[in-house]
């Protein structure tokens, strides 16, 4: 079977939802299946006033080396959309999958006689109006969710329900190196964002609050850009974070600190769970997948500022809760494991129509 996953143009940076893609495409190919990832690169280098010639040229090369932050294994392919007769290239493939919805339309081009899939790890309505994602679940798909709020949303507008296949984490990598009774129960891990439904805004609010309460507070920052404010010197910051660095984050804190609004699944707090790392989160929906208030996780209503500073004091503040809740959070990651996620993706590839 040949595969052909459609992902936006190529980038540099890690981005949770090319990581999921890679990861797949990397299992896939290791089970036998043979993979392709187009990238739809037409905006790349749009910036650059340079000829096309030159341009698609450069857009090949970078293509073809990256990504660099991600092991991909080599014998997934890599295809530009911009490479001569990308049509015939793409031909010899039975399965496309879309990843966003601005893959949707390409991609029902590029493989018109094909089997097509959609996989969807968010609902993109800051990206484009709601009406315009509503449509693209309902273009004739097999729909593919990470989440079952995300089922209830695509299964109003799909034309037969979705394919529910959860984000794991590869608990093989993200696990706990530092014991979580060892660890300094002052430091803090956050994510910084600049997307307003990542919600940093009100992550940084509760750390300057939680600061004042517990002079002792030092924080692990990490992100793919840099902030565009003055950070305070107990605030260590990381940029594009490796896997590996990200993996030692997270097992140099006591807790993790999500504030997120809206998100589909949100996988850096299931990997911070998985090191050892005490989440406390906001009560978004996709964080429902994996956390539970005071079993494995402290979660509190979106946008409550005090609520999230409040959570964290509290954990600082007792060791036997902390480690309770990060106890808990380690083994209920283990439940998000690869196995179970490949074993239903390459049921539907193969064409199962009884995918549990």
């Amino acid at each position: 079977m040949k595969v052909c996953f459609v992902l936006p143009q190529m980038l540099r940076k890690p981005i949770g939802g090319y990581k999921i893609v890679y990861e797949y495409a990397n299992r896939l190919t290791k089970d036998g299946y043979r993979v392709a990832i187009l990238f739809l690169n037409e905006r790349a280098l749009c910036r650059f006033h340079i000829p096309k010639l030159i341009k698609n040229m450069a857009i090949d090369i970078f293509t073809m080396i990256e990504p660099r932050w991600f092991s991909l294994d080599k014998r997934v392919i890599k295809i530009s959309s911009t490479t001569p007769r990308v049509n015939e290239v793409l031909r010899e493939y039975d399965l496309a999958i879309a990843t966003g919805v601005d893959t949707v339309k390409l991609t029902r081009y590029f493989f018109q006689d094909k089997r097509k899939a959609y996989f969807i790890q968010d609902y993109e309505k800051w990206v484009y109006s709601e009406e315009v994602v509503n449509q693209s679940f309902g273009l004739g798909m097999d729909n593919i969710v990470v989440s079952r709020w995300l089922k209830n949303v695509v299964d109003i507008y799909g034309n037969k329900p979705a394919i529910l296949i959860r984000n794991p984490v590869d608990t093989d990598i993200y696990k706990v190196y530092k014991p979580i009774q060892e660890r300094n129960k002052y430091t803090l891990g956050v994510l910084y964002h600049t997307a307003a439904h990542k919600g940093f805004k009100y992550a940084y609010k509760a750390i300057l609050e939680l600061k004042k309460k517990c002079p002792e507070l030092q924080v692990k920052m990490f992100g793919t850009s840099i902030p565009n404010f003055e950070l305070p010197k107990w605030i260590q910051f990381t940029l594009n974070a490796s896997q590996s660095k990200t993996v030692d984050i997270y097992n140099s804190v006591s807790v993790f600190l999500c504030a997120t609004v809206q998100e589909g699944f949100g996988l850096t707090g299931l990997e911070a769970m998985a090191c050892g790392a005490a989440l406390v989160s906001t009560e978004y929906l996709g964080v429902k997948e994996y956390a539970v208030n005071n079993v494995n996780a402290l979660l509190s209503p979106v946008g409550n500022v005090n609520a999230l500073s409040e959570n964290v004091y509290m954990l600082f503040q007792n060791d036997e809760l902390r480690v309770r809740l990060a106890s808990q959070g380690k083994e209920d990651a283990k439940m998000y494991s690869w196995k179970n996620a490949l074993k239903k993706m390459e049921c539907y590839i193969d064409g199962s129509t009884n995918i549990q």
